[in-house]
């Protein structure tokens, strides 16, 4: 096993996409032409610490193009995947190149996010390793079953699971609703990883169109409370060190916590934003740095329109 493994680290290191240069780290976007790069240089992949990759393939909306990340854990008796990607293509792809990172089979993946960026692959993944099996929270199991998707959990998680896998503990944890009122963080207590998935949206303007924005704050700041060295982002990029990417997640929670303040300003101002399409508020806000930040234009109204939902009431219970 000792030898297979230095097979698979080798295999791995060839592989591994390289850091980007300081100069280009110093640019705050998720969108990949601001970083210099292209669709075609997309998947990749890095070794964040021993035997655990963080993956990244393309994502466009709203006309730029950005990146839907995963986590790779690879252990001694088999691989857990969490979040995949957005469609069958980039699984099959993802499939090629787990198999360029580790002969493992691919045990388990992990659900953290239930939006179709994040699931519509799965069925190329299961259809390379039948037997894997697949968890989320029964919040978005229900909603995956709404949307008709093929791939659904076959175990859940309301609260906390401790998994091991060839001697990796892995902690599924669902710290609170955010995102997608499904929302699951993975942690990873030897190395002291946690993958944030869609809590965490490294420089894109929080998207709150299904989201509880209050509730929202409450979870990254637990999150935050926690012994973590590494905090891996669900969009945005994930090559830069370990206290770059931590500060980058207050800065979220910063943001976050913009956009909650903004609208309770311009609702007691009598500024009305009853959607995104309909948001006079959205003209008169104040959103400063974070105009810069990638889809701004798209997600700014739909963010107050979310906040005005929650100070009314309406949100799921």
């Amino acid at each position: 096993m000792k030898t297979l493994n230095m097979i698979a680290g080798a295999l791995a290191c060839a592989f591994v996409a390289p850091s980007l240069a300081s100069g280009a780290e110093a640019v705050k976007t998720a969108n990949i032409a601001e970083r210099g790069l292209k669709p075609a240089d997309f998947p990749r992949w890095h070794q964040v610490v021993p035997n655990v990759y963080a993956y990244e393939d393309k994502l466009t909306s709203a006309g730029q193009t950005l990146t839907t990340n995963s986590l790779i854990v690879v252990t001694t008796d088999g691989v857990v995947i969490v979040d995949g990607q957005d469609n069958i293509e980039q699984g099959k792809a993802m499939v090629a190149n787990i198999k360029k990172i580790t002969p493992q089979p691919v045990k388990y993946m992990i659900i953290a996010s239930d939006h179709v960026d994040h699931v519509g692959a799965n069925p190329a993944l299961k259809e390379a390793w039948p037997n894997m099996v697949f968890i989320s929270t029964p919040a978005s199991k229900k909603t995956m079953e709404a949307q008709k998707r093929e791939i659904l959990a076959s175990e859940l998680v309301t609260d906390k699971r401790d998994l091991k896998v060839g001697g990796t503990d892995i902690q599924i944890l669902n710290l609170g609703r955010g995102h997608t009122g499904g929302d699951l963080v993975v942690y990873l207590p030897q190395s002291k990883v946690m993958f944030m998935s869609e809590l965490y949206d490294r420089y894109v303007f929080p998207p709150m169109v299904s989201g509880f924005p209050s509730e929202w704050v409450a979870t990254i700041k637990k999150a935050q409370a926690m012994d973590v060295t590494w905090y891996i982002p669900g969009h945005g990029f994930t090559d830069s060190d370990a206290p770059t990417l931590k500060a980058d997640l207050g800065e979220y929670l910063k943001a976050t916590e913009h956009v909650i303040s903004e609208a309770k300003r311009l609702r007691a101002a009598g500024l009305t934003c009853e959607t995104e399409k309909n948001c006079p508020a959205h003209e008169k806000a104040n959103w400063g740095s974070y105009t810069a930040w990638t889809l701004y234009p798209q997600q700014a109204p739909r963010a107050l329109a979310r906040v005005y939902m929650e100070m009314d009431g309406k949100l799921p219970k």
